[in-house]
């Protein structure tokens, strides 16, 4: 009876899993309904593949199954002879096959299942990597090809899934890809691509929710991947936006408002052919003034504004013709282009996207920028210069200008227009600080930054006659350092740091002058983060530097900011300019002492890292702190949360006691039981080791110093602290 039943479970289960494979193949049906209905019978199909197997299971054991401490064993096959059978007589299936037998034929089956599909997957893998040949050459038609059939050998390849959902993408087959993205997580459910190709298919498909909730399931299997993530809910919140204002747009278009009707009739009549540019630029004009909410401009957009570009025979003839070569009416003509798609673009992400995808319209902007024009031809390039700001002022416009553009050259052609001191040049670095906020703006410029904004940076920066615009570029290229590989460039470009001691040279005399403060605050800025690290041009520069900054420091007109950050520079060129030190020390030593005493100042934290310089080359600072009272405001700052502070705090003092008698001044503190506290509990190692090494020096200056750390118990620190010492 039980072989009989291992026969009819094992025939079930079989058959099954063949009807199953059948099943999976009928989901290259391109018919969304027929899909969703073979992945319904799939799901059935393998509940049943489920419970025959477990059948099966149970009836290949014998009814009578040895029993243990835990219950029944299911790991043995019946062995026991049959009491109606002679003795020897094994027990035998259906097919006159034991079960030991049986056994081997399924490892047999097993094994050969194995070779196959190792077989299938040397073939899937030729497959798949040729379907990504024609995926990078944009041939998705044929990539799609070679991933299905791929997907016919091997069934539970992830890869193949994610990477035929994101060409079906391409084609625009968006159901198609959602069902290979859900398989992909059936084969694998913490799948990051398939979560993220299927929220683009659903927002292809305008289901926000359903795309939000997809790329939150991706962020919950790779929470490291949350800034991109970020970046792809806030484009399904864009992409929601602009289609309600489109459903919004519509609505009005329908009723017939004659409020909101003025757009759209104004431009169906100047879309009309083959008229004179002074007729264009009039209805431009009028339809620039008409856009006054985010309904009129979404209006002027799906009613076929932004193609005008393309579709108006005059205005893109001008557009692409040499600037030199235009007519006042003509140059006027896009001039009021350029203005109306300012406003129709303004505070709208779509129309900001959109408007670049204009084939040709980046190098054209570009070529007008270039080219030297006065008159109209001047006025033109301020318009286009207002509208890339105007687009610049949001993420996604950011990022389109940057994808469009020939980077370099517009940078060449925007910092030629910052050197005159009118509105085109505030605007134009408005610009630029605008793209720098844009990651890949600087990814850009890491191998070419020195050809393309260092000398037309250093040239604006020289300029007897500085502009407006100079404080919000130098701004611009500070904000370029945050990146390493462009910081490791400019720390070592000695024509910058000419032109940055030059700028400081000539405005440290004009801080009455806003435009000199403004110019000196941002190049401080700059300075501050060349010197974060050290460098050939710290050591050549790092004197004349210091010694600017700290004549600033000593003028009483020198704004808070800008003395901020003077000895915010001071602090990061003292410790790797020697010579500057000696500079320092001549009128510079109280100054900082007076500024460590201010413990709420801002520049106290500086000030302190100064003097630590300072203080490690030169004896007449060391004299100058114990003489002046200046132990007591040091083991003050040793008490300090910041850690950073205690660290500098305990270094400038172990400077000190080469001073005679500096330890016996402290004896009379608690400064051994501070001190053994943080070197054995501080979170920075580097602070741990200078507050070890003071108590070491201190011990060694003074047996009083001694005998209280042996009645703390601190022997064994100092000892562990000794290695520290050189």
């Amino acid at each position: 009876m039980a072989a009989e039943m291992n026969k009819e479970n094992l025939d079930d289960f079989l058959d099954k899993i063949d009807e199953l494979e059948s099943i999976v193949k009928g989901f290259k049906s391109e018919n969304k309904d027929e899909a969703n209905h073979a992945m319904d019978k799939a799901d059935r199909l393998i509940e049943k593949v489920a419970e025959a197997k477990k059948k099966f299971a149970e009836a290949e054991n014998d009814e009578d199954l040895p029993v243990t401490k835990t219950g029944f064993s299911r790991t043995s096959i019946n062995k026991s002879s049959d009491s109606s059978k002679p003795p020897g007589q094994d027990d035998v299936n259906y097919d006159g096959m034991d079960n030991a037998g049986f056994m081997k034929a399924l490892e047999a089956d097993a094994k050969e299942r194995a070779k196959n599909k190792k077989e299938r997957m040397k073939v899937a893998e030729e497959y798949k990597e040729k379907g990504n040949a024609e995926f990078r050459q944009g041939n998705y038609e044929q990539a799609l090809d070679w991933y299905t059939q791929a997907l016919r050998e091997v069934k539970d390849y992830t890869a193949l899934y994610t990477n035929r959902a994101q060409t079906y993408i391409k084609l625009g087959k968006y159901p198609e890809a959602i069902i290979d993205c859900d398989w992909a997580l059936r084969v694998f459910p913490n799948c990051i691509k398939a979560h993220i190709h299927m929220g683009r298919a659903h927002l292809c498909l305008k289901e926000f929710d359903q795309a939000r909730e997809c790329y939150n399931k991706a962020l919950t299997c790779d929470p490291k991947k949350e800034t991109l993530i970020k970046d792809y809910l806030a484009e399904v919140d864009r992409f929601e936006r602009a289609e309600l204002q489109e459903k919004d747009a519509e609505a009005i278009f329908k009723e017939g408002k004659p409020e909101k009707m003025g757009v759209v009739e104004v431009l169906t009549r100047v879309q009309k052919p083959e008229q004179l540019p002074v007729f264009y630029s009039g209805g431009l004009r009028i339809l620039k003034s008409l856009m006054m909410t985010t309904a009129d401009r979404t209006l002027f957009r799906t009613q076929g504004g932004l193609e005008m570009l393309t579709t108006l025979d005059t205005l893109h003839k001008c557009l692409s013709a040499s600037p030199k070569s235009l007519s006042g009416e003509e140059l006027d003509m896009l001039m009021s282009a350029f203005e109306m798609y300012t406003e129709a673009c303004r505070d709208n992400e779509k129309s900001s996207e959109l408007i670049l995808q204009t084939e040709g319209l980046p190098g054209y902007c570009t070529r007008f920028l270039e080219v030297k024009m006065k008159g109209l031809g001047r006025k033109l390039k301020l318009a286009i210069v207002d509208f890339l700001y105007t687009l610049s002022q949001i993420s996604i416009g950011q990022k389109t200008i940057v994808e469009k553009f020939d980077v370099p050259k517009l940078l060449a052609a925007v910092f030629n227009l910052m050197r005159t001191n009118n509105e085109m040049a505030s605007i134009a670095a408005n610009l630029l600080n605008n793209l720098a906020l844009e990651k890949r703006f600087k990814s850009l410029l890491r191998d070419t930054i020195e050809d393309t904004v260092c000398p037309a940076f250093e040239q604006l920066l020289d300029s007897e006659n500085p502009t407006i615009a100079v404080p919000r570029c130098v701004t611009m290229v500070m904000n370029l350092t945050a990146d390493t590989k462009i910081r490791s460039k400019l720390m070592n470009r000695k024509l910058l740091w000419k032109s940055c001691c030059n700028a400081v040279e000539i405005h440290k005399t004009k801080l009455n002058e806003p435009l000199s403060q403004e110019i000196m605050e941002s190049v401080l800025g700059l300075l501050l983060n060349l010197t974060k690290d050290s460098s050939g041009c710290t050591k050549e520069f790092g004197s004349n530097i210091c010694e600017n900054c700290l004549q600033m420091l000593q003028t009483s007109l020198c704004p808070s900011a800008i003395k901020l950050r003077s000895i915010g520079v001071m602090s990061n060129v003292l410790p790797h300019c020697v010579p500057a030190v000696d500079i320092v020390e001549k009128g510079g030593t109280q100054l900082l002492m007076d500024l460590i005493k201010r413990e709420d100042s801002d520049c106290m934290k500086h000030a302190l890292k100064s003097m630590t310089a300072v203080t490690q080359v030169n004896d007449t600072a060391r004299k100058y702190i114990v003489e002046n009272k200046g132990l007591g405001c040091l083991t003050k700052h040793i008490k300090s949360e910041d850690e950073i502070i205690v660290g500098n705090a305990a270094l400038c003092l172990s400077h000190c006691t080469q001073v005679p008698k500096m330890a016996a001044a402290l004896t009379k503190t608690d400064i051994i039981k501070d001190l053994l506290i943080i070197a054995q509990d501080g979170r920075r190692e580097s602070v741990q080791q200078n507050c070890a090494i003071l108590i070491a020096k201190l011990v060694q200056s003074d047996s009083k110093h001694l005998d209280r750390l042996r009645e703390l118990h601190g022997i064994e620190i100092l000892h562990s602290c000794m290695k520290y010492i050189k």
